[in-house]
């Protein structure tokens, strides 16, 4: 594949049974164009970004697994903040989730990332009540308007997750709805550019995608494709 080839329009190859995007050419925030194409780095699979004089401006690891139809994020670095390259990474990750018509996206986020993931559909996965318990309260005490649903679905929750001690599977039911929740909140804000008012987290945290929420997310998604002005449809 050659550099010249570079268009907006994705085309697929196979490799190892995976479908891999060829190199393709998108904007970031400022319409400046970019590459984006598909290589190994440390025999990991990998996506880059670079401009037109391939100066690489970011790059996302990630990791198959076609057995159980899932994937995982490895380290996403994007050189230059507010360019829109580190959403570009994760749009392009999930071209290939949809693509192989995975079921699972999983990956490990900074604390302060979170609500970032969040914005793409990404859920909090974590099983600490004190962890929950904190983000959950945060929620309930914030006075941003507009959230009073959040806030009546963390009271919800809050109250359920103190009242739970034994280690039971309604419990672990309770804990991933709280998630949810939270995940709601965070994704709330998030498109609304409000990630500043987003809880603080104690620690970094798993985070995962499903096809669910990649089907209720799709139209999202397919707006900024088009943001982007690549030539794919989810």
């Amino acid at each position: 594949m050659g550099l010249e080839i570079s268009s907006n329009t994705i085309k697929f190859y196979e490799k190892k049974g995976i479908q891999f995007f060829e190199r393709f050419r998108a904007v970031n925030k400022h319409k400046n164009p970019v590459n984006v194409f598909m290589t190994e780095q440390n025999a990991i699979d990998t996506i880059k970004i670079t401009d037109l004089k391939e100066r690489e401006l970011g790059s996302y690891q990630l990791i198959f697994q076609k057995e159980k139809a899932s994937m995982e994020g490895k380290f996403l670095y994007a050189d230059v903040p507010n360019e829109n390259h580190g959403q570009l990474l994760t749009l392009s990750a999930l071209i290939e989730f949809s693509k192989n018509r995975l079921n699972h996206f999983n990956l490990f986020s900074f604390k302060e990332s979170i609500p970032y993931h969040a914005r793409y559909g990404f859920l909090l996965d974590n099983d600490d009540p004190d962890y929950i318990l904190n983000v959950l309260k945060q929620i309930i005490k914030s006075k941003l308007p507009h959230i009073e649903t959040f806030q009546q679905d963390a009271k919800f929750f809050h109250t359920k997750i103190q009242n739970s001690t034994d280690q039971t599977k309604e419990n672990q039911e309770i804990l991933q709805n709280s998630c949810r929740v939270i995940s709601d909140y965070l994704r709330y804000l998030s498109r609304r550019k409000m990630e500043k008012f987003a809880p603080d987290f104690e620690y970094a945290s798993n985070v995962t995608f499903s096809d669910w929420e990649f089907e209720t997310n799709r139209k999202y998604l397919n707006k900024l494709l088009k943001k982007h002005e690549i030539d794919y449809k989810f």
